[in-house]
């Protein structure tokens, strides 16, 4: 393991940073570019970076995310071992040098399933094959909107429906403290896992894959409400979603 991280504000290189308030200010330097929107919401904070980027790849960041030492060359490596890859996934380290979660060994190419276990700051993007695709993030998921999490596993499904190759690297890439506001298993929680798996898999061959899903969240023994609440909850989020 390599943590010696690199806080957000000593990467090396230009960043750009979209904030999402009503003063409608823009700094440009050569260190970062700061982009204000009168708006709400992570999936469409994520967009307007996707629309505004100049860069060749894109990290998703925050200013609790750091970086593990040599990450860049970690990119360029990844996408020279994969030059046919638009998206690779990496890993995640804790502060006390912990996996983040329980990672696979060894290289592999991502599947309809494996999308499902990824975290928004594993993932690096080639900019010129997402807007080559159209690919945005759906902004009625994620914290902010309508459905308050699965914008990661929607994208990254959108970007298999594009017919785009994402490959996961087993190599730490950033350090994030283990914990997430998108974890609690609630009202919210439910009426947004019944939202994807429509979002995803409505009228899909797929479909069988969110039916295991749903069915993995309900055995989840954290539940912060009734199981009989979760189904119900889960039926009224697939129903609201278009």
């Amino acid at each position: 393991m390599d943590p010696n991280p690199n806080s957000f504000k000593d990467l090396g290189f230009s960043r750009l940073i979209i904030s999402q308030n009503s003063i409608g200010k823009t700094i440009n330097s050569e260190q970062f570019q700061f982009l204000s929107f009168n708006e709400k919401g992570l999936s469409k904070s994520r967009n307007r970076a996707i629309e505004n980027s100049t860069a060749k790849y894109g990290l998703i960041a925050d200013d609790d995310v750091k970086f593990c030492e040599g990450f860049k060359k970690k990119i360029e490596n990844g996408f020279n071992l994969y030059p046919d890859a638009d998206i690779l996934t990496f890993k995640i380290l804790t502060p006390d040098a912990r996996p983040y979660k329980n990672y696979r060994s060894s290289a592999f190419k991502h599947s309809r399933s494996s999308i499902f276990k990824v975290s928004s700051v594993e993932i690096v993007v080639r900019l010129d094959k997402i807007n080559w695709a159209g690919l945005r993030f759906d902004e009625r998921f994620g914290l902010g909107a309508e459905f308050k999490s699965g914008e990661e596993t929607i994208f990254l499904n959108d970007a298999l429906d594009a017919g785009l190759n994402l490959y996961y690297i087993p190599q730490y890439l950033v350090i994030h403290p283990k914990e997430s506001s998108g974890k609690i298993l609630d009202i919210n929680y439910f009426q947004s896992k019944g939202a994807l798996v429509k979002r995803l898999y409505q009228k899909s061959i797929y479909f069988p894959l969110g039916l295991v899903f749903l069915l993995k969240q309900l055995a989840k023994s954290n539940k912060a409400i009734r199981l009989t609440s979760a189904i119900k909850e889960i039926f009224r989020g697939y129903n609201s979603a278009l």
